[in-house]
């Protein structure tokens, strides 16, 4: 059974485990920057970003994007790194 369930289920499960992932992680800044996620002394990226949001208006873009840029480029790479696997073991 292993031998012919198993190859065929790994590849949509690794797909759907990634998918996971990305959404946690957006879930988890989310909380961070709403103030329900991890306090201020511990680092979050959503906790960045919520703190350096209201310098916005005053010109000052760059503490509020870069946090938001490696939220966004951590999803990304994870199902980049996700498609990567899923093609080897589909080869």
């Amino acid at each position: 059974m292993f031998r012919e369930v198993l190859p065929n289920v790994t590849a949509p499960i690794i797909v759907e485990l990634t998918v996971r992932i990305g959404y946690a992680i957006f879930t988890v800044a989310s909380l961070a920057f709403l103030g329900a996620g991890p306090q201020p002394p511990s680092a979050d990226w959503g906790a960045q970003v919520s703190l350096s949001y209201g310098d916005l208006n005053a010109g000052f873009w760059w503490p509020t994007i870069f946090p938001a840029l490696a939220i966004a480029t951590l999803v990304i790479a994870v199902n980049l790194i996700a498609d990567a696997v899923q093609s080897v073991i589909e080869a």
